[in-house]
């Protein structure tokens, strides 16, 4: 083009020059090889043309080049040569030369070297597993994912976890190895890379992986990453590796189970943790109770293959169980939790147990059950209440129609929250409510005289909801001054208010337990231990939604004095006959102490022998 200035000889050299440094060490090696050997050749050649080091010209050009390189790579050589000042003069500058050459090369192959132990500190080769788990992202619950893996594994002796995000490699492992310092059997490998890229999916090992948990905030992400690692997983030829995700907003559920197809177990959590939330308000506990049920520690539910149970009923069986309990059976493959307590096994069912760990099933001979201690369960009124909820949830939508299927008709849900907090399009409309009143309320609620005057309004029980616009701790961080209030405002009253707390981090769960809060949902613990079951064993997504659904049967506290006689001794065979009556399973119970402080049991030994007072309750699965 006209008017535009060529390039210089000068100006294109040093751009060559300068793309040739680009290339990294292996280019500079090479640089730095061609300069040597033009050196020591021409070195050699002038020298033969001076007639070598006594000037008689009787050394060959091939000797005279070996010598020339031996001054380059060696300095000490000059000090030992003897010659013609033209010789010595020629080797002066060879060796000056060989200085120079030899110091870039050490600087070089040093740089070389920390390069590369960058880049493996970056994570950036290939992981060599097999059965491996994948984690995708690197969000708050990663070490609740990574505590609950750990557990699962505690008998596998090779087993291990890869975990690639964007963050850094190493500050990746600090922080788990800070917050899950004990992995027992757990090998932990994290990579670096971007969850959109094929390339850094690729170097997880998708071709050999067991599952890949994908555990990012934005859902949009989420249905992008589910598709690249379905075509992955499909091209490597993986048929049984499956793909664990969860969404945050209903209207990306379906989309992404279209792009994760047979490939993906798609969750939606919403609903699951607002029906948990209802239940612990109305029975503090029951978050407890779920939690050791999908941990990889204590009671879980297991599936078991024994030909000894065919021709046996669940009614039968749970006589007979010494230390789990029958709730379900798999048939043609479809979990069905308490259906039928008395249609027995045909061959090729399975059992669901709750169990302390998977031994084989034990069976002794039928308990002996003493049935005049069985009570009638009787039905009462249920009395309107006034329910509570301090701060704003995504979840509130869920909350209020959750709250509507349990409550009294007349009852009422006070949801106050900071100004301009509260989405008014997810409230209800009141044809969708049909026993409760809500009453929405934008006010200061950290400040004391309002919360004083909310608790004036007399609630029967107040849940305090995690404000999901600020980082977790700092949202947790002002649910424990709200439950600081609360507890001093009760204490002023002489009143005993149930809190139940949703908080993000289990460690200040320990904090809030030491306030006496009614009941804790860690929704973030709860949603890594649903994804780590399914992740193990992936038969397990269809028994939890049965046993979580809003249909069929699920987990309920009912009054001991529904099922025995209060104040006279029972094993908890005599628990299991009392409830099989009215078609429920029982799996544990909940005691109180003087000072209201209670102790639940999950999965007692048949053997067990409790008294119940009228205040106690019986843990059941139940029809809704």
């Amino acid at each position: 083009m006209n008017g535009v200035k060529k390039a210089s000889l000068k100006e294109r050299i040093k751009y060559k020059f300068d793309n040739l440094m680009s290339k990294g060490t292996a280019s500079r090696l090479l640089l730095l090889a061609v300069i040597t050997m033009t050196v020591v050749v021409a070195g050699g050649l002038i020298a033969v043309m001076l007639g070598g080091p006594d000037g008689t010209g009787a050394e060959s050009p091939g000797k005279s080049i070996w010598f020339t390189m031996m001054h380059a790579i060696n300095t000490g050589v000059l000090a030992k040569e003897e010659g013609t000042v033209q010789y010595l003069a020629v080797m002066t500058v060879v060796t000056l030369v060989g200085i120079f050459i030899t110091s870039f090369l050490i600087g070089t192959i040093s740089n070389g070297i920390k390069d590369f132990v960058t880049d493996l500190q970056r994570g950036k080769s290939r992981v060599i597993e097999e059965g491996h788990v994948v984690i995708i992202g690197f969000e708050d619950n990663i070490n609740s994912i990574i505590d609950e893996l750990a557990m699962a594994n505690e008998n596998q002796q090779d087993a291990a976890v890869v975990v690639m995000a964007e963050e850094d490699k190493i500050k990746m492992e600090e922080a788990i190895s800070q917050h899950v310092p004990d992995l027992g059997n757990l090998r932990l490998v994290c990579r670096t890379g971007k969850p959109d890229n094929p390339d850094d999916l690729k170097v997880c090992s998708l071709e050999t992986c067991k599952s890949v948990i994908l555990n990012m905030s934005d859902d949009f992400m989420t249905v992008k990453t589910i598709l690249l690692c379905r075509n992955i997983l499909d091209e490597c030829g993986n048929k049984d590796a499956c793909i664990i995700a969860t969404v945050r907003d209903h209207e990306v559920l379906q989309p992404a189970r279209i792009a994760g197809g047979d490939r993906a177990e798609i969750m939606y959590f919403q609903n699951t943790i607002a029906r948990l939330m209802v239940q612990s308000a109305r029975h503090p506990g029951m978050s407890e109770i779920l939690a050791e049920l999908l941990s990889f520690r204590g009671n879980e539910i297991y599936v078991e293959d024994d030909p000894s149970i065919t021709g046996l009923s669940i009614e039968e069986m749970n006589m007979r169980l010494p230390d789990s309990t029958g709730i379900g059976m798999v048939r043609d493959g479809i979990p069905v939790i308490n259906g039928d307590l008395t249609e027995p096994f045909k061959p090729g069912d399975k059992l669901i147990r709750i169990a302390l760990d998977d031994d084989p099933l034990v069976m002794n001979e039928k308990a002996v059950i003493d049935e005049e201690v069985f009570e009638k369960q009787t039905e009462t009124d249920k009395e309107p209440h006034t329910l509570l909820i301090l701060g704003y949830t995504d979840m509130l939508r869920q909350i209020l129609l959750e709250e509507d299927a349990y409550a009294a008709s007349g009852s009422k849900v006070i949801v106050a929250a900071e100004p301009g907090k509260i989405d008014m399009e997810v409230i209800p409309s009141a044809e969708e409510l049909h026993h409760i009143e809500v009453d929405i309320r934008e006010c200061r609620i950290f400040k004391r005289n309002v919360l004083e005057k909310l608790v004036a309004e007399g609630p029967s029980s107040i849940m305090l909801m995690s404000d999901v616009e600020l980082e977790n701790e700092d949202a947790d961080a002002r649910t424990l001054m709200l439950q600081l209030h609360l507890n001093d405002i009760a204490e002023e009253k002489g009143e005993v208010i149930p809190l139940t707390i949703e908080m993000n981090h289990t460690r200040n769960q320990r904090l809030s337990q030491m306030m006496r809060a009614s009941d804790f949902v860690v929704s973030s613990s709860i949603t890594a231990k649903m994804m780590v079951q399914i992740a193990e064993q992936r038969h397990n997504k269809a028994i939890l939604e049965e046993l979580l659904s809003e249909e069929g049967s699920t987990i309920y506290m009912k009054p001991a004095a529904n099922y025995v006689t209060p104040g006279v001794p029972v094993d908890f065979y005599t628990l299991r006959a009392s409830a099989s009556r009215y078609g429920e399973i029982a799996i544990g119970y909940k005691k109180y102490a003087p000072n209201d402080t209670y102790t639940i049991v999950v999965n007692p030994a048949g053997s067990t022998t409790e008294s119940f007072s009228g205040q106690d309750d019986i843990v059941v699965v139940a029809r809704g």
